[in-house]
């Protein structure tokens, strides 16, 4: 097996997963089709700004409750102010 074989092999993966994915996909929007076109909304496309970066589904998570992604983006904030003012 030489490496012309196995790139063969995995464009040939590659292209029967593109085709199985399309079908999947086509039987999909048929079905879709079929079941009539009623329009739904999403209940979260109503939240304000703040709601949907923190989360979306949990009301009770604060600002403060993301104390990990707090520290993480400070300390990022703070690397790069520290790079920006070296002489």
């Amino acid at each position: 097996m030489d490496g012309y074989t196995i790139l063969a092999g995995f464009l040939l993966f590659f292209l029967f997963f593109i085709y199985i994915t399309w079908f999947g996909f086509s039987i999909k929007v048929e079905n879709e089709k079929n079941e009539g076109s009623e329009i739904k909304m999403n209940p979260y496309d109503q939240l304000p700004l703040h709601r949907k970066i923190i989360d979306k589904k949990n009301p009770k998570v604060g600002l403060f409750d993301l104390g990990n992604h707090v520290l993480i983006i400070g300390l990022i904030l703070i690397v790069i102010f520290i790079s920006l003012n070296v002489d």
